[in-house]
């Protein structure tokens, strides 16, 4: 048995209609959660297997980056899919979360024996640049196609009012007052208004 499909208005229509570029594509996606991932098994790896210390300590400093940056990117691509308006809000408060998080295991827990500040530094910092140079591309087709959508959006709004507007002068020119308008406050002839 097949199940007919209902029709919606909107494939009645006969206009095709064009998918909006996406800011953030599937692809951006993926990679963000493929990149948390692999920074949860190098950190996982860093901390439960032990093998040399500058190492160990290069795998933090990387997996850090990589947990950052993927949470980063996942909550951008996530949060302008939702709600676009609430994009950089959510953003601020990961941030904070990533501080505090941070701040209260340096503070309460302490960083390992084992790490070397050298290779964690060096690294933190490289991972910084490769994934600021690797988003790079990422943040200009986010800015392009936000800003058309700004564009299209203010030229549709300029082309609405014109169009009140100009319904308005054409609504003013036909409700010019009849001569039957104005003859109803004026006293018709049959009628005697002064005498009581």
């Amino acid at each position: 048995m097949s199940h007919a499909v209902p029709a919606s208005a909107h494939s009645a229509s006969s206009e095709p209609t064009a998918e909006p570029p996406e800011a953030y594509g599937r692809s951006v996606l993926v990679l963000s959660v493929t990149s948390i991932l692999l920074a949860v098994i190098l950190l996982t790896c860093a901390a439960v297997i032990e093998f040399d210390p500058l190492w160990r300590s290069i795998a933090v400093g990387g997996g850090l980056v990589m947990l950052s940056t993927g949470l980063t990117v996942f909550m951008s691509a996530l949060m302008y899919r939702v709600a676009p308006a609430a994009t950089a809000p959510a953003l601020a408060l990961l941030y904070l979360l990533k501080v505090v998080v941070m701040g209260w295991y340096l503070i309460f827990v302490g960083a390992p024996e084992w790490l070397q500040t050298r290779g964690f530094a060096i690294t933190v910092a490289a991972g910084l640049v490769v994934s600021w140079l690797g988003l790079a591309p990422v943040a200009m087709r986010a800015s392009t196609v936000l800003a058309s959508d700004y564009a299209a959006a203010v030229r549709a709004k300029q082309e609405q009012e014109a169009a009140e507007q100009k319904a308005a002068a054409d609504q003013g020119e036909n409700s010019s007052p009849t001569t039957l308008d104005n003859r109803a406050t004026e006293p018709t002839e049959g009628e005697d208004h002064g005498q009581a």
